[in-house]
């Protein structure tokens, strides 16, 4: 039920950004390589998973092409997304209600936003998650941020919410078992995830053109999601946020406390 639900938020989304009739050179994705991918992550499932997410329909039609199609109501896109082992390309085969001009090589710019919608998810799933010394730093400074928080004025922002030691009623015997049920949960719900250490891992979402790292740490009794830095959601130095990103860490957490229970 859940996972319906935030399909037809995004869909619902998507539809509302079809307005105006604005008209832009049609954007492809040209090859991207990736020299080095996640473990337990192919460029296959990347591309699958991440257009599965969005509400696109992805179909194998041989070894090395997907076709992904996008319906918004009476819109349609349908892409050709060519992959190996360590790249990708998409490219634009068919549209439906979206002003395309073949000749001119032009559509309606939803549609450009739709496919780098879908490559940023893709890209997001197949560049190694690592706590860089920039998201060292970066940590660093939203914890003394933390310090001096200061109502942002503004009902499109909120305090930045973090969930702290919130307790796992289940009995584990281990913390694989737990860091597996977490990981589960943050793909469900397309978030990358990373293992750093025991009891840490690394997390990173991307809606659109926006980009949060948090930070999960487990024990045995209880997990901790705090925040490390964003891109593009307007976070200040008094530890306001655009409210987008507490309603997906109140998602992540719900996620992993299902699948905990």
């Amino acid at each position: 039920m859940k996972k319906s639900i935030l399909r037809s938020l995004v869909l619902s989304l998507l539809a509302l950004l079809f307005v105006g009739c604005g008209i832009n050179k049609v954007y492809n994705v040209e090859t991207k390589n990736f020299s080095t991918t996640p473990q337990n992550q192919t460029v296959y499932n990347a591309i699958t998973q991440s257009g599965k997410f969005l509400g696109w329909s992805m179909k194998k039609t041989d070894e090395n092409t997907i076709i992904g199609k996008l319906v918004i109501r009476d819109h349609v896109a349908k892409v050709s997304i060519s992959f190996d082992k360590d790249s990708y390309s998409i490219k634009l085969l068919e549209a439906e209600n979206l002003n395309y001009d073949s000749s001119k090589n032009t559509i309606h710019k939803n549609y450009n936003g739709w496919v780098r919608n879908l490559e940023n998810q893709i890209d997001a799933k197949l560049t190694p998650l690592k706590m860089t010394s920039s998201l060292i730093e970066a940590e660093k400074l939203s914890n003394e941020y933390k310090k001096n928080p200061l109502a942002a004025g503004n009902n499109k922002y909120k305090p930045i919410y973090n969930v702290v030691n919130k307790k796992i009623n289940k009995n584990y015997n281990s913390l694989s078992k737990i860091e597996e049920k977490i990981l589960n949960a943050g793909e469900k719900i397309s978030w990358v995830m990373s293992k750093q250490k025991d009891g840490f891992i690394l997390a990173k979402v991307v809606r659109r053109v926006h980009t949060a790292f948090v930070r999960i740490d487990y024990s045995l009794d209880s997990y901790s999601i705090t925040y490390i830095t964003s891109e593009k959601l307007g976070a200040d130095t008094h530890y306001n946020i655009h409210n987008n990103y507490n309603i997906w860490i109140k998602e992540l957490e719900e996620e992993i406390a299902f699948s905990l229970q």
